[in-house]
């Protein structure tokens, strides 16, 4: 049972942080204007990549560390090495800070908060692999709610003295950075409570360069694939105005909800499978059977999204028309998280991993080429970051079906007919109708598949015993 307890605490916590991103989704966009929340989203979109700025040393913690029991840890090396982890990054973002304070011409006041965030951020995200590591999901839950609390208060604050402000709303996110960090290190107090007669600076170099060695093919497989949208996003942002940006944003914010609970799973998956005495590909089946069915029926959240959006955020009307493009997308990101991304890590294919992301990466500067400065039609590009992310999904889960032996090209092919159906439906026709159809559609699709779920159910009982 301990993966189903692991499972629910980081789904809890999961759960307090989607309801803060819903308000900033959804209730910060109906206060701050439209060019406003441009910059917002503006600073988010450059803060998702400060963690290429560690090397991939904070991936390679959880990589080589993931499935390790907490007793079996190397406690004066891990601390040695959190203290040279930190003082890294305080050097990084102190260059940054001092650049956006003194010789920034534009966006000053975002890049030198960027310099903050490479400190912050990034040192919460080397608490939080550790955490993941040892299996403290308990630990990691408590150090997300705190962030979530920090952050809804911070905002709730803002609206309530009408401070809405894009500057405010950065620094409520730094805020926050902060204070999962420092509680996070209070969540690793029982790690390192031990007692050591000093700390082992020699042994946390030698640890720092094999987690670098190990990381930083996986920070740039992790970095990539925050790119292969996040290309596309740039070459919008470049070519339109800053409000259209944000527009678009918002539809990715919208669509990116539903991964935090998959984003859960996944957490969890990976020490768990590191554990396992279950057959790989047994498990890799198994809980294809039950994730695939689960993301086709998210789906079907687009259409209370398609009538309730316009009317709490009528200035963001005329862009919702691009969900029926981008919802789709969650089905491929979803199943890439869960099944090729932690699959691959755990069998160690992280280059077959990197690989997979720059070549999608390549075909998303291609496309962003095509669609954005020669045709210049933003429907296209939207359009691209669909056929992109289901490139990648397609491509990493061939690699993997060969790896452990399970042919999946009826499924691939079904997979890509429904999301493709999908999109034309919602686009074409009206609301009702696309949405009766699709239902028919998921009604016959789940009652063939009634006794593959049941055995994936069956496996996954085994799992939560690891």
């Amino acid at each position: 049972m301990k993966f189903l307890k692991n499972v629910s605490y980081t789904i809890a916590s999961n759960i307090l942080s989607i309801f803060v991103s819903t308000m900033i989704v959804l209730v910060v966009p109906k206060f701050l204007g439209v060019h406003e929340y441009g910059l917002w989203q503006l600073f988010i979109f450059y803060e998702n990549y400060v963690s290429m700025l560690h090397l991939g040393w904070a991936d390679g913690v959880f990589l080589r560390r993931g499935g390790q029991q907490a007793n079996d840890v190397d406690v004066a090396s891990l601390k040695a090495e959190t203290v040279l982890f930190a003082l890294f990054n305080i050097c990084i973002g102190m260059l940054l800070i001092v650049y956006g304070l003194l010789f920034s011409q534009t966006y000053h006041f975002i890049i030198t908060a960027l310099g903050f965030s490479i400190i912050v951020a990034n040192i919460r995200t080397w608490v939080t692999m550790i955490l993941q590591a040892v299996g403290d999901f308990r630990g990691y839950a408590i150090n997300l709610s705190v962030q979530s609390i920090v952050y809804l208060i911070l905002i709730f604050v803002i609206l309530l003295f009408d401070l809405v402000d894009y500057r405010y709303m950065i620094v409520a996110f730094l805020i926050s950075q902060l204070a999962t960090s420092i509680s996070g290190f209070i969540q690793l107090k029982k790690l390192f409570k031990k007692k050591v007669s000093k700390l082992d600076f020699s042994a946390a170099l030698r640890e720092a360069k094999l987690n670098i060695d190990s990381g930083f093919k996986l920070m740039i497989a992790n970095s990539t694939a925050m790119l292969i949208v996040g290309v596309i996003r740039f070459g919008i942002q470049q070519k339109w105005s800053i409000a259209t940006f944000g527009k678009i944003s918002l539809v990715l914010s919208i669509a990116n909800l539903i991964t935090v609970f998959i984003n859960a799973v996944s957490l969890v998956l990976f020490p768990t499978l590191r554990r396992t005495t279950q057959v790989a590909k047994e498990v890799y089946v198994g809980i294809r059977n039950i994730l695939m069915p689960f993301l086709y029926i998210t789906i079907l959240i687009y259409f209370p999204i398609k009538i309730i959006i316009p009317l709490w955020l009528p200035k963001y009307a005329d862009v919702m028309q691009f969900t029926s493009v981008l919802m789709p997308m969650m089905v491929y990101q979803g199943k890439f998280e869960i099944l090729s991304n932690t699959f691959m890590k755990n069998f160690r294919m992280e280059a077959t991993l990197m690989l997979i992301n720059v070549t999608t990466l390549l075909m998303s500067i291609g496309l962003t080429g095509i669609t954005v400065y020669l045709m210049h039609n933003i429907s296209l590009a939207v359009f691209s970051i669909a056929v992109v992310m289901g490139f990648r999904s397609v491509l990493a889960e061939v690699i993997l079906s060969r790896r452990i032996s399970v042919p999946f090209v009826r499924e691939l092919l079904f997979e890509n007919v429904v999301i493709l159906g999908f999109m034309i439906l919602s686009w074409n026709y009206s609301t009702v109708i696309s949405f009766g159809i699709y239902a028919i559609v998921m009604v016959v699709y789940l009652f063939s598949k009634r006794q593959d779920v049941k055995s994936g159910l069956k496996t996954l009982r085994v799992l939560s015993k690891y």
